[in-house]
């Protein structure tokens, strides 16, 4: 199964700023219609997320991705959001063999580098596409948390998007 970590972020490694916000993506002028996005999402069958992601979406108010299964890793109980297809797995290892066993065939692993780094240390992700945004945050969340080892990966492509540029990564297990 194809195991994604999509997401933006700055040319100085941040995905979110200092208040774990991404407001500061509202603010680069960018046609969201030529992202890719669209067609990202349309290839996806289920999520995988942490905790922070999670509850960001559920501050939001508002559930953004239909129907698909979604898995959110965390110890802490968590309050269902309408129209969240919230799966009962509240582990990486469990939620990607969850995931397997249902015939999905690619997930989106959405938000924070803390779960990032811990699949890519588990081995649970397959893809990382970063759109490096021209803005530098001067801090916030990482796009990876600390990694204990070289992590080997080669470049898939890379394409200009309109003010960004878009990179396609594998990962070599």
């Amino acid at each position: 199964m194809k195991t994604t970590y999509y997401v933006a972020v700055s040319l100085d490694g941040y995905i979110a700023d200092t208040n774990g916000g991404v407001d500061w993506l509202d603010d680069i002028s960018i046609d969201q219609n030529g992202t890719g996005y669209e067609s990202f999402y349309a290839g996806i069958d289920g999520l995988i997320m942490g905790r922070a992601t999670y509850d960001f979406v559920y501050d939001y108010g508002q559930w953004p991705y239909d129907d698909k299964p979604t898995w959110v890793c965390t110890t802490r109980e968590i309050s269902p959001l309408d129209g969240c297809n919230l799966q009962q797995a509240r582990d990486a290892v469990i939620a990607i063999s969850e995931a397997k066993s249902m015939g999905l065939k690619s997930m989106w692993m959405v938000g924070g580098g803390v779960l990032a780094s811990s699949m890519l240390k588990q081995g649970l992700l397959t893809h990382i596409s970063v759109s490096v945004m021209p803005v530098i945050l001067g801090g916030g969340v990482k796009l990876f948390d600390a990694l204990p080892k070289l992590v080997h990966i080669e470049q898939a492509s890379s394409t200009e998007m309109g003010g960004f540029t878009q990179i396609e990564y594998a990962i070599n297990s």
